[in-house]
């Protein structure tokens, strides 16, 4: 048999391998020849299958040489290296490009099971990886694709806005920096039947290229999400918040932003980029995030009975007379941008142009399913003594709900029912069925194939550059100690910011024992470094030496005693003592550890030990 090259023929081996059971490998590998035997290290290592295989000279073909298939071994249903990665990823190629989202464990099982055979967790990962490489193609001919995504969506959604931002490198390079879609049938349904209120938020991308994504959602009649424009950048700051804002803006045609109201959390930079690009506008942030940033400040008990005071005396107050009115809105909580993101979770882990047609996906079937039927009826029983006066014909009550939410309140009902009317009427336009067909009457055209995207004449950008954060990634975004608590978890930190040392030497604040001004400079010098331990010598026996006897040759004769100038005056003499190396200290110890435990004594060592 004749191959092109000797891939095709390993291929036909693992082929063959996959089907029969046997345990093939290969002896010789090259890229000149192949020989292929059977049983290694097994039980029966002498079946006779030998395959040989090399280039042919006459021609440019890789042919087999010689074979010999007889066999007189078992099966097994664990292979060796004969089966790659590689070939597993192009025979679940097809299944992945239906399912992409298919899970590694499932993935194992669902090979294992097609195959009779025992696959590991990581073969069938880095099948996975490589069969989703081969659909999609490698990270930087998907990056180079964003050009034609741009092209593509301009062709199929004329009036659409996508804007893409890449960073430019001294040697003609570019860099992927950020990139803003919105399509015309999104932004013309807002435009026509939702209400003026925009919540703004993001969230962390999960994929290889780290990011954040940036997304602006509305509330259609029946206060659901209505996606808006997304935008994918590389770090959230203010720059990047004005950006954004900037486009959306200009998209909905609020320029001036009058009469817009945006509910946002405390993300980085948001807050002082709504104050400089649209300050007039009615901002409210998100209530569950001030009580979670007061509980990052304040992580006493008491401060927290504190909070809940301040609520009560707050609830005494009409709160919603700061509110704007004719927003048919009273939502102080940025739930719908925190529902975006958990519908996303799994898009979020995609490559980018991959996780932008997952939203754009999303956003077509809401579009496709969303025409249901909504009615707003609400009765309820009034309690209280407290009264408010209404103007039915002004459409206002007292407590401001009818005025704020644009839905009759209790109060408002209670009114319209003494009269026998429908409440139904003073539901003001934005709330009628007629209003939410509209909104999803607009349809986002669908695309071709990213094969069949037309070319557009830019350099195509490489993918971000990496940045890596300090300290150890994480996929998971950090809870607040509130849903630790929800969730049973606790383990309480205490932050260090702020606090003051204290000398374990002289038990004085404002310095540590290595700083102490009590110590001498000499002495501090020789102390062990910080936060490092002591190396451990190896104990080498000293060498076994027999004793000689050496005669004198000078012996001490009376004369030499009773000489005068060895007479030695008996008062001592001051010596300077040596400071006690940090080896020394140590030994010190360890040998009066030694002596408490009854293991040695004094007279083992010459160091005496106070």
């Amino acid at each position: 048999m004749r191959f092109s090259n000797p891939m095709e023929l390993k291929n036909c081996l693992t082929n063959y391998v996959v089907k029969n059971g046997y345990n093939l490998y290969y002896e010789k590998n090259d890229s000149q020849r192949l020989l292929v035997r059977c049983s290694k290290d097994s039980k029966n290592p002498s079946c006779p299958f030998r395959l040989w295989a090399s280039w042919m000279s006459s021609e440019r073909s890789f042919q087999i040489k010689s074979l010999v298939d007889d066999h007189n071994c078992s099966r097994i249903f664990k292979l060796g290296s004969i089966v790659t990665y590689k070939w597993i990823g192009k025979h679940f190629k097809n299944k992945l490009l239906k399912n992409p989202k298919m899970s590694i464990r499932k993935m194992k099982a669902k090979v294992s099971t097609k195959f009779n055979l025992i696959f590991s967790v990581t073969q069938c990962r880095n099948a996975r990886r490589y069969a989703l490489d081969e659909i999609k193609g490698s990270l930087i001919e998907h990056y180079g694709k964003v050009w034609s995504y741009d092209e593509e969506i301009m062709r199929t959604n004329p009036g659409s806005t996508v804007k893409i931002d890449v960073n430019a490198m001294p040697d003609s390079t570019t860099y992927f920096s950020k990139m803003y879609v919105c399509f015309k049938s999104v932004k013309d349904g807002w435009i026509a039947t939702c209400k003026r209120v925009i919540g703004v938020g993001g969230c962390f991308l999960k994929g290889i290229y780290r990011g954040q994504l940036l997304a602006a959602m509305g509330r259609d009649a029946n206060h659901h999400i209505f996606p808006i424009a997304w935008v994918v950048v590389a770090v959230e700051n203010k720059e990047t918040w004005k950006w954004f804002l900037n486009l959306l803006l200009s998209d909905i045609k609020m320029r001036i932003s009058h009469g817009l109201t945006l509910i946002s959390d405390q993300h980085k930079g948001l807050v002082q980029a709504i104050k400089e690009r649209v300050s007039v506008v009615e901002h409210r942030q998100c209530a569950r995030h001030i009580y979670a940033n007061f509980k990052k400040r304040f992580k006493c008990e008491q401060y927290r009975k504190f909070f809940g005071q301040l609520l009560l005396v707050l609830l005494n107050q009409n709160l919603r007379a700061f509110f704007e009115v004719d927003k048919a809105c009273d939502a102080y909580e940025n739930g719908i941008s925190k529902s975006f993101n958990s519908i996303i979770d799994l898009a979020r882990k995609r490559p980018l142009l991959t996780m932008l047609e997952e939203i754009r996906i999303y956003a077509m079937e809401r579009i496709f399913w969303g025409v249901i039927y909504s009615g707003v009826q609400k009765y309820e029983v009034r309690i209280g003594n407290d009264g408010y006066a209404m103007d039915l014909t002004n459409n206002t009550c007292g407590c401001r709900s009818w005025q704020v939410s644009s839905i009759p309140c209790v109060h408002v009902v209670a009114a319209i029912s003494y009269l026998n009317r429908n409440a139904e009427d003073y539901v003001i336009p934005w709330f009628h069925t007629t209003m939410f067909l509209i909104c999803y009457n607009h349809t986002i055209n669908p695309l071709n194939g990213s094969s069949m995207w037309p070319e557009a004449p830019y350099m195509k950008p490489l993918p971000p550059q990496k940045r890596r954060l300090p300290g150890r990634p994480t996929l998971k975004r950090k809870m607040d100690q509130s849903e630790r608590e929800s969730k049973g978890k606790t383990r309480h930190t205490i932050s260090k910011v702020g606090a003051v040392n204290r000398c374990t030497i002289c038990r004085e604040r404002g310095h540590n024992s290595s700083t102490c001004p009590t110590i001498p400079a000499d002495v501090a010098s020789t102390s062990r470094p910080k936060n490092k331990k002591p190396k451990k010598c190896k104990k080498e026996k000293a060498p076994h030496v027999e004793p000689v006897q050496v005669d004198d040759p000078h012996p001490i004769t009376d004369a030499l005693v009773d000489d005068p100038v060895n007479d030695v005056s008996a008062q001592p003499v001051a010596t300077r003592q040596r400071i006690r190396k940090y080896s020394e200290r140590i030994t010190k110890i360890g040998l009066r550890r030694k002596v408490l435990k009854k293991e040695g004594s004094t007279d083992h060592h010459p160091m005496v030990l106070e």
